[in-house]
């Protein structure tokens, strides 16, 4: 009965314990002050700072700790805190807290995908396509958020609305534009177009985002 007992026992402690996988391919974290990048992926660690050699360790299994991952090199040292963790130098914010050691020297800043802003309001983008069609080359086409109104351009014309974000979805009151006629109008044409019905918003991380409708979409990548 106790070998019955202690094999029951045995089994539900491993069934608790979490077993290192690899790590998140790619995993990206960076610092300022002074400006560091570290990418994780299955094969090697890499940390790079400016005017300065690349340092490469090979990935080792990570060891997973209360707050989360450890990576451990003879050259390399990486904990990963599950916590959010702003960059410092824009309002980027990020779900890990990074602590590196290269060489006996220590570095902080923050990892993982950037997560997507609970508001629009204070955000501006770089509008990159219009259904799929790339912005130009040589504009700056843009949407910018304040508190309540956005400012957006597609082509030769400036346009404005006031907004509403609930939810996923982004609606604009009439935008207004002004009338400067363009060679070709189409990429604007179609820009207003779907500004004018309310927009389902799709985030990738904190960075890329695509606003759609019936009317068709528009990619946007986040200005800083």
């Amino acid at each position: 009965m106790k070998r019955l007992l202690t094999i029951a026992l045995a089994a539900a402690l491993s069934g608790c314990m979490t077993v290192p996988g690899p790590p998140p391919a790619p995993y990206h974290a960076l610092g300022t002050e002074p400006f560091w990048n570290l990418l994780i992926d299955e094969h090697d660690i890499t940390f790079v700072e400016p005017e300065a050699q690349p340092i490469k360790q090979p990935t080792p299994k990570p060891i997973i700790g209360v707050a989360g991952e450890i990576y451990q090199t003879p050259r390399i040292n990486v904990n990963i805190v599950h916590a959010r963790c702003s960059d410092g130098m824009s309002d980027r914010v990020y779900p890990d807290k990074v602590q590196v050691s290269v060489d006996g020297r220590q570095f902080n800043g923050c990892g993982g995908e950037a997560v997507a802003p609970a508001s629009l309001a204070g955000t501006n983008w770089r509008v990159e396509s219009v259904n799929g069609r790339s912005t130009p080359a040589g504009t700056n086409y843009f949407m910018n958020f304040e508190a309540t109104r956005v400012g957006a351009k597609f082509g030769c014309n400036s346009m404005g609305a006031d907004y509403t974000q609930t939810a996923n979805v982004l609606d604009l009151s009439m935008v207004i534009a002004t009338q400067m006629a363009c060679a070709d109008m189409s990429f604007e044409s179609q820009g207003g177009a779907i500004l004018n019905e309310p927009m389902t918003m799709n985030w990738s991380g904190g960075d890329r985002l695509t606003l759609s409708n019936a009317r068709g979409r528009i990619t946007l990548v986040r200005s800083y």
